[in-house]
């Protein structure tokens, strides 16, 4: 009996460890963590895994175009590989040259405004095509070199859909004129994201610019365009203004000169007929973005477009200049209103036609007296929505001899447990005229 209960037993444990051993190879595995993958790791598993290696596309059996997007083999298929499209290969383009997103053809194809030569827009079987922020993924990869090891690339631009209609459409770029692009980038939830990023354009003679177009996704603290006059940034490339970065973007201030800005989504400007900006042979920008996700689960996603429109220099013509008065002395104490008064005196004369403010969220009203003149005291700028500010365009600009200004008064209520100070996130504070003159 004894030797019948002691196999008994063994039998009934033996079972059970099967059992259990099963089920322990059947658990479901923890998905893979993105951000520890490497970036073309991420690429082969989120795109080309799920939009080109399919059946009747790039697959062994396809082989749509000569290429094969299969893990084995796609980044040999990719890297340096010769078109086999006849046009872009006659153009110069590889398949991926690496750093060179522009001579990549396969960059190149995943553009709504892809050369017809060069074959059908990809992915091929979506009407609406892959998201700016696959796209830009695949940009920052290619720029970076093109590595099959490394994490080069911004994960988190592939973590929504990277097929889709997106919400944000970029606006058409100008008839006559130029568009500047902030390419997406991300900002992590519950997270404030400051960036600066550089452009050129190769223009042999003076531009000059009749108005303005911004656009830009949701979720915009503000954008500023800068004109930039040095030397030494790399175009393309995303800077993060923080506060371990912040001793190194100040050096190139001197070099900034603002231009335009905006804190709505949209924003058109027409400069009065007769009045331009000037942009300089070789022009170059400093393009500064600051989204605000208060979105506590997901990523969010930066974008920006600029159109500067251009006409013909004409006799007469004035060239507007900036006004951009930063006060830097805010001191808000906590649990109470303070106004911030300041005055500016002109020492020649001017005509200003437009007038706007900046603060953050503190700011309750922004207000601008005349100074000095005829209408001395009188009110000629108000403004009661810090995330929405008016730029107010004065149809008969206003005209300020030598010794003549403007006043400010800015009401704050810092209902915080903290003195609040000038500062560049949303919980500092702000106090900016903005406008323009000739």
């Amino acid at each position: 009996m004894r030797s019948y209960l002691s196999f008994f037993s063994l039998s009934v444990l033996f079972t059970v460890l099967l059992l259990w051993t099963g089920c322990e190879q059947q658990q479901p595995t923890e998905p893979e963590d993105p951000a520890t993958l490497e970036s073309f790791a991420l690429l082969q598993k989120k795109v080309f895994d799920q939009s080109c290696a399919t059946s009747g596309c790039h697959s062994n059996s396809s082989k749509a175009g000569g290429l094969v997007l299969e893990a084995a083999v796609s980044y040999s298929s990719l890297v340096n590989a010769t078109p086999t499209n006849t046009a872009a290969n006659n153009a110069g383009l590889k398949i991926i040259r690496p750093g060179l997103p522009d001579s990549s053809l396969l960059y190149l194809k995943l553009s709504q405004n892809v050369k017809a030569e060069w074959g059908d827009r990809m992915p091929q079987n979506s009407i609406a095509g892959m998201t700016s922020s696959a796209r830009e993924f695949i940009r920052q990869w290619i720029a970076a070199g093109a590595p099959q090891s490394g994490k080069v690339a911004d994960y988190r631009l592939l973590e929504s859909d990277i097929i889709g209609i997106e919400s944000f459409n970029p606006p058409t770029p100008p008839t006559q004129g130029l568009q500047l692009h902030v390419r997406p980038f991300a900002i992590d939830p519950g997270q404030e994201r400051e960036i600066f990023t550089f452009d050129r354009i190769t223009n042999e003679a003076p531009l000059y610019i009749s108005g303005i177009d911004i656009a830009m996704r949701e979720g915009s603290h503000h954008f500023i365009l800068y004109k930039y006059g040095g030397s030494g940034l790399q175009q393309g490339v995303v800077r993060d203004f923080n506060n371990s970065t912040l001793f190194q973007e100040m050096r190139h201030s001197d070099e900034r000169i603002f231009l335009m800005g905006a804190q709505t989504p949209t924003l058109s400007v027409r400069l009065p007929e007769g009045v331009v900006f000037q942009l300089d042979p070789n022009q170059g920008f400093d393009l500064n973005s600051h989204y605000t996700n208060n979105n506590g689960q997901s990523v969010m996603l930066g974008e920006v477009y600029v159109n500067l429109h251009t006409v013909q220099a004409s006799p007469g013509m004035k060239v507007a200049l900036p006004i951009f008065d930063n006060y830097l002395n805010i001191v808000l104490p906590k649990n109470q209103k303070t106004t911030v008064q300041r005055t500016v005196v002109f020492d020649s004369p001017r005509q200003i036609f437009s007038f706007s403010s900046h603060t953050h969220k503190r700011g309750e009203s922004f207000k601008i007296f005349l100074v000095g003149g005829p209408n001395d005291g009188q009110l000629v700028y108000e403004n009661f929505s810090w995330d929405h500010p008016p730029a107010k365009m004065f149809s008969t600009p206003l005209a300020f001899q030598a010794g003549w200004g403007y006043r400010i008064e800015v009401v704050y209520n810092n209902e915080t447990e903290r003195e609040i100070r000038f500062g560049f996130t949303s919980e500092d504070e702000m106090c900016i005229v903005l406008g323009y003159y000739y």
